[in-house]
């Protein structure tokens, strides 16, 4: 091989220069000073740069080695990482896995949690982690933007190479602030009480498939948010009313920024679903399905957002 640029002959400039001396660099390499020395030399001609300046009893980088060096490190990361990821494939585990989280059961201490199990345990595993609300979760599984989901809703279960396993249910709550008129009235409110606010909507990230709504009146306007954190914050606000998970007002309820009121026809709880491609069969799904398992550790870090 012609080129410089094999792990070998980078290993050994990077000894030197690290030790700054030939002799010792070849004691630790194992080899002879004189075989450092000529892989040194055929390195510079190759560049037609010299990298190092020869003293009497050391060398020191120059200006080139010094860039050469940076980048000599950065070369072997790589290609300790291409060999770590080569040897994890071969023995199951996916160099990548798209994880799509339901905005419902997004927060980022579950999310980050869930990330520092999957690199303890799958360091070779690039994890990209994405979000959707509604069905839009699966439509990122329906056109393979994404491997699993965490969340998908139970509208459309099963069928198209999809595997799926029930994860629990989200609650939910009407909750409106204390000074709003509505929480003056007798319960339950009647729809066209309810019919004269705006409700704030998040809306379904869907492209291919049908949006899902999730509560809207006849003839009610609708405000539209990117999450559910604003969605709660405007009803604190009372910009408008709505649902919200039970999980994400109890702090609101607990300190009296928010009332839980009954309605006419309450919102029934939402099925979350761990739903993955069924092509996808690595060591890293099968793990993130058993962790979902009852008593499992996704099964635990989520259970505060869960109803059995």
């Amino acid at each position: 091989m012609n080129s410089i640029f094999s792990e070998e002959n980078l290993h050994t400039f990077s000894v030197v220069a690290r030790l700054t001396n030939f002799s010792r660099a070849a004691a630790e390499l194992g080899i002879t000073t004189s075989a450092v020395s000529y892989a040194i030399k055929r390195m510079e001609n190759y560049l037609g740069s010299p990298l190092f300046i020869r003293t009497t009893r050391n060398v020191e980088l120059t200006e080139s080695g010094e860039y050469f060096y940076r980048k000599t490190l950065n070369l072997l990361d790589e290609f300790r990482a291409i060999e770590r990821s080569v040897s994890s494939i071969d023995q199951g585990i996916e160099a990548r896995l798209r994880i799509c989280i339901n905005k419902l059961l997004y927060t980022p201490y579950h999310t980050a949690t869930l990330l520092r199990h999957l690199k303890q345990r799958f360091p070779s595993c690039q994890v990209i982690i994405m979000t959707e609300v509604y069905n839009g979760v699966w439509d990122a599984l329906i056109n393979k933007n994404a491997d699993i989901a965490i969340g998908a809703p139970d509208t459309l279960m099963g069928g198209g190479g999809i595997d799926y396993a029930k994860l629990g249910h989200i609650h939910w709550e009407f909750a409106i602030p204390p000074h709003h008129p509505l929480a003056l009235l007798p319960e339950p409110i009647a729809e066209s009480q309810l019919r004269i606010y705006p409700t704030i909507m998040v809306e379904d990230t869907a492209y291919d498939i049908s949006k899902k709504v999730g509560w809207l009146l006849h003839g009610q306007e609708a405000i539209q948010v990117p999450d559910f954190e604003t969605k709660c914050q405007s009803q604190i606000l009372g910009t408008g009313i709505g649902f919200l998970p039970d999980y994400l007002i109890r702090p609101y309820v607990e300190n009296g920024q928010l009332i839980i009121r009954k309605i006419q026809n309450p919102r029934q709880p939402s099925e979350m679903l761990l739903a993955s491609r069924h092509s996808i069969k690595g060591l890293v799904t099968q793990w993130i399905k058993r962790g979902f398992m009852k008593n499992g550790v996704l099964f635990e870090l989520y259970k505060d957002l869960l109803h059995e």
